[in-house]
C-alpha cells in the first residue's frame, strides 16, 4: 500500500505545474507578427506555398478575411498596433530609415501594450524585429517589455547579427535569425509558464535579403542580387515561408506539451502586405508601399483553444491597432487602458461572434501614398486631391473607379479623410 501511495504521489507531483496554475490564471497572450507576408502566399488564403501549421491554427481557431495593417509599411503598421493608435499621431507615417533613424521613434513615456500588461502582472518579452525608433529610448525595454533580443531596424542579414540588441546592449547572437528567434520565444514560454506572460513574435521572415540557413556568407555568390523578386530568389522566398510555418507550429505544439494551450490566446498576422513574389495570380491589387488592398489587407488568424470556436471564418472589418484593447479586455486590465485609443476592443466578436459597430478606418502613408479610407464596402483613395473610388464588394481587385458614378459618396469620404488629417496631427 505505501509503494502505492509513493507511485501516485509522483505521477501527480510530475503534472505540469503550469496547468494547475492555469486555472483562473490570466491568459496568457503571443502576438507573431510576419514581415511582408501577403494573403497570397500560403496555402491558408489559396496561396502557392503549403503552410499547415498556420493552417491548423484556422481550422481550431477563427481566420480573417477583411483584417487590415495600419499601414502598407512596417513601422507605422508596428507603432499603431503597440499603441493602440492612429501611427500618425506620433509622427511615424514611414519606414524609420536613414536619417529618420536618430530622429524618429516612440518615446519612453509612450502608453504601450506592454507596459499595461506589465503593470498588470504580466511577464513581457519581444524576440525579433522592433522598428519603432533606433534609439535607446526607444528601445522595447525603455516601451514596457521585460526582455528583448533582436534588431532594432527594417532589415538584416539572416546569419550576422552584429547588430542585433539583447536589451539596449548590441550583443552579437550566433545563428539563423528565424531559429533565434523561435528558440527565445520557445525558452521564455517555458520559463514562465507559472504566470502570466505577453510574448512579442517579431519575425525577419520573410522580409529581404532572401537568404535559406544555407546562404551562410562564405557561400554566397559574389553577384547575386539578395534582395530583388526575381525567379532566383523564389525558391529561397518559399523556404523562408515554410521556416516561419515551421516556427508557428513549434509556438503550438510547446503550448501543447506545457499544458497551456487552453490558457494561451496566439494572434497570427503581418505587418503589410505582399513584394509580388507569388508566381500565380494574386489576390488583390498592389503590395507593399500601396494603398490598394493588397498593401494592407493581410493574413490574419486567431487561436484559443476552448474560447474560440474552431473553424470560423471572419468577414469583419478589423485592423492592427484593435489588438491592444481587445487584449486589455481578455487580460482584465482594463482599469490600465489609456482613453484616447482609436482602435477598438473585438473581444466579444472573437468569443461570441458578436457583430461590430459601423466605422470609418482610414490608412495613411503621407504624403507619398495620401491617405485611403474605409467606409464599408467602399474604399476611397485620395492623393494630391486626386480620388479614386471602389466597391470592394463587387471590385476586390479595384479595377473599376467610381468616383464620376458616385460624386456623392466620394464627397462624403473626401471630407472624411480632411477632418482625419486634422484630428491626428503628432502629439494628438
Amino acid at each position: 500500500m505505501r509503494s502505492l501511495i509513493y507511485s501516485l504521489l509522483l505521477v501527480v507531483t510530475a503534472l505540469p505545474s503550469a496547468e494547475a496554475a492555469a486555472a483562473g490564471r490570466a491568459p496568457n497572450l503571443i502576438v507573431i507578427l510576419a514581415d511582408d507576408l501577403g494573403c497570397g502566399d500560403i496555402s491558408l488564403y489559396g496561396g502557392w506555398v503549403r503552410t499547415p501549421r498556420i493552417d491548423r491554427m484556422a481550422r481550431e481557431g477563427m481566420m480573417f478575411t477583411d483584417f487590415h495593417a495600419n499601414s502598407s509599411v512596417c513601422s507605422p503598421t508596428r507603432v499603431a498596433f503597440h499603441t493602440g493608435r492612429y501611427q500618425q499621431r506620433a509622427g511615424i507615417v514611414d519606414v524609420i530609415v536613414g536619417r529618420d533613424a536618430s530622429e524618429k521613434g516612440l518615446p519612453p513615456e509612450t502608453p504601450t501594450l506592454a507596459k499595461m500588461l506589465r503593470k498588470s502582472g504580466y511577464a513581457t518579452a519581444l524576440f525579433g524585429k522592433w522598428h519603432c525608433g533606433h534609439r535607446d529610448e526607444s528601445n522595447p525595454t525603455r516601451l514596457g517589455f521585460d526582455e528583448f533580443v533582436g534588431f532594432l531596424h527594417g532589415g538584416a542579414d539572416y546569419h550576422r547579427h552584429q547588430a542585433w540588441r539583447n536589451g539596449v546592449k548590441v550583443e552579437n547572437v550566433d545563428g539563423y535569425s528565424t531559429d533565434i528567434i523561435t528558440q527565445r520565444s520557445v525558452d521564455f514560454i517555458k520559463s514562465h509558464r507559472d504566470r502570466p506572460f505577453f510574448l512579442h513574435i517579431g519575425h525577419q521572415a520573410v522580409h529581404n535579403p532572401y537568404q535559406m540557413r544555407t546562404d551562410t556568407p562564405e557561400l554566397r555568390a559574389a553577384d547575386w542580387k539578395q534582395n530583388r523578386v526575381d525567379e532566383v530568389n523564389l525558391p529561397r522566398y518559399q523556404a523562408l515561408v515554410e521556416d516561419l510555418d515551421h516556427s508557428v507550429g513549434r509556438i503550438l505544439d510547446t503550448l501543447d506539451d506545457l499544458g497551456l494551450a487552453e490558457n494561451t490566446l496566439v494572434f497570427f498576422w503581418s505587418d503589410n502586405g505582399d513584394v509580388g513574389m507569388a508566381p500565380s495570380q494574386r489576390l488583390y491589387r498592389g503590395g507593399k508601399f500601396s494603398h490598394y488592398e493588397g498593401g494592407h489587407r493581410v493574413p490574419a488568424v486567431v487561436w484559443w483553444p476552448g474560447q474560440i470556436k474552431a473553424g470560423i471564418r471572419s468577414d469583419a472589418l478589423i485592423a492592427g491597432f484593435d489588438l491592444f484593447p481587445t487584449f486589455a479586455e481578455i487580460a482584465g486590465a482594463v482599469s490600465g487602458m489609456p482613453s484616447n485609443l482609436d482602435g477598438i476592443s473585438v473581444r466579444r466578436h472573437w468569443l461570441a461572434r458578436d457583430p461590430l459597430p459601423a466605422r470609418d478606418l482610414f490608412f495613411g502613408y503621407e504624403p507619398k501614398l495620401g491617405t485611403a479610407m474605409r467606409r464599408g464596402d467602399w474604399k476611397l483613395i485620395l492623393k494630391n486631391g486626386e480620388a479614386q473610388l471602389y466597391n470592394l464588394k463587387d471590385d476586390l481587385k479595384e479595377t473599376r473607379d467610381l468616383v464620376e458614378e458616385k460624386p456623392e459618396v466620394a464627397a462624403s469620404m473626401r471630407r472624411a479623410i480632411e477632418e482625419f488629417k486634422r484630428a491626428v496631427v503628432p502629439g494628438s
